[in-house]
């Protein structure tokens, strides 16, 4: 079997507003460009990131910047603690297939394949379907308004907690899954802007950082360069888990 081929670009720091314009400028240039592409990212500085469907008036008091980024799920407190990747797919990619979870599937078992590689054990892949309930009570719409609040496929989970969240976004040239690792988990700010409650111990619980789960946690180098090949080292298509 050929090994699938991906254009890497470097790891790339900057502002949250500056690395979600050129997320989206990239995507967009994937009709006249279809290459497959792993495009590595941190922010500089904290900022709250909402999903598409979220409005800037949902948040208030953070002293940050609010961003919207272009792919769907609940807000993310994006700072330097966040290693994010953009997998970015054209439309004949045997990853970009008919049904949108497959894309997931692939997506988050590669990730838990380049974390066990580096030593993170205790990793699993969410199989089952999103858990987030936006039109539900107001406890499950807070909930779904955190991204690393609830379940999505292919999620990444130690412990029965979130490492990884996903989100994605599809046009007709293509597909982008958008991906975050926690170093730390620290919602508190977040839930503030929110009008929740800071210490919310549901919330708190729901995920966890690289950092305080390992020991001696890997560098963002590090990670990016064991998940880097695990992508290179992936299978086209699915099989059982």
């Amino acid at each position: 079997m050929s090994a699938l081929r991906w254009r890497v670009t470097p790891l790339h720091t900057g502002t949250a507003a500056a690395l979600i314009a050129d997320g989206m400028a990239l995507f967009d240039r994937l009709g006249d460009e279809p290459v497959a592409t792993l495009r590595w990212y941190r922010s500089s500085a904290p900022a709250i990131v909402l999903g598409r469907g979220q409005g800037a008036g949902d948040v208030h008091g953070a002293g940050v910047d609010v961003v919207t980024r272009f792919s769907g799920g609940g807000a993310v407190w994006l700072s330097p603690d966040v290693l994010s990747l953009d997998v970015l797919l054209p439309t004949f990619h045997p990853w970009a297939g008919d049904r949108l979870t497959d894309v997931f599937d692939h997506v988050g078992r590669t990730w838990a394949a380049g974390l066990t590689n580096l030593g993170v054990d205790e990793i699993a892949v969410h199989a089952g379907p999103a858990t987030a309930r936006r039109r539900g009570t107001d406890r499950e719409r807070l909930l779904a308004a955190v991204c690393f609040a609830t379940r999505g496929r292919g999620e990444v989970f130690w412990r029965d907690r979130k490492l990884v969240g996903l989100a994605q976004r599809r046009r007709r040239h293509g597909a982008m899954v958008q991906c975050g690792l926690l170093r730390h988990w620290r919602p508190q700010t977040l839930l503030e802007s929110m009008g929740a409650d800071p210490d919310d111990v549901d919330i708190g619980r729901a995920a966890v950082g690289l950092a305080d789960v390992c020991r001696d946690a890997p560098s963002d180098d590090a990670v990016v360069a064991a998940v880097t090949r695990a992508f290179s080292d992936a299978p086209a298509e699915l099989s059982d888990p």
